[in-house]
């Protein structure tokens, strides 16, 4: 086998590892459908912290999965394996810098600012933080709600969008809480 070869089938092992993030049968609430999944490299943006560079030198594998609660809410997990606690806790701060953007869907209207809000109990984590994002979708005030959370040497990312009145801290603290559960 030649040296690209062997790359490829390298990368495809890691690249093609079981997704971590839960089946839409296994979240709390519901019920929710799964709209897509992907794994991907840890760092494959081109960050270049420590934090990140250690994971890459580990094979980390990073998850995403979206999911919808039909009529009622949409549901974003990303699962991102670290080298250490500490390397976890330091790119939380990286990954709340990032920018976030907004599925472009018809209706949606007036998109707000992010803003940090007092993070809620989240089981089975040593480290939360937490925002909120208001928006308008087809007339009705809706808002997301996105949790950082360290577990171990693990970042769970967890984002809950939809109509203000459905959309509850509990709710999206409980689906974490069954994520982290999951990772062992």
């Amino acid at each position: 086998m030649t040296s690209v070869g062997r790359l490829v089938l390298a990368q495809l092992k890691s690249i093609g590892s079981r997704n971590a993030c839960l089946p839409a049968g296994r979240l709390p609430g519901g019920p929710w459908a799964a709209r897509g999944g992907r794994t991907y490299r840890t760092g494959a943006s081109g960050s270049t912290s420590g934090a990140i560079t250690r994971a890459r030198q580990m094979r980390s594998v990073t998850s995403v999965r979206a999911y919808q609660e039909v009529g009622r809410a949409d549901l974003f997990l990303q699962v991102i394996p670290f080298a250490s606690p500490e390397d976890a806790r330091a790119a939380v701060d990286e990954l709340r810098s990032l920018p976030r953007t907004m599925r472009q869907s018809k209706g949606l209207s007036d998109i707000g600012e992010p803003r940090t809000v007092s993070a809620p109990e989240v089981a089975g984590t040593t480290h939360v933080a937490a925002a909120e994002q208001p928006f308008v979708l087809d007339g009705a005030h809706s808002r997301s709600l996105t949790l950082w959370c360290v577990a171990g040497s693990t970042v769970v990312v967890a984002a809950l969008g939809g109509r203000a009145e459905v959309v509850r801290w509990p709710d999206l603290a409980s689906i974490v809480e069954a994520q982290v559960a999951a990772l062992g």
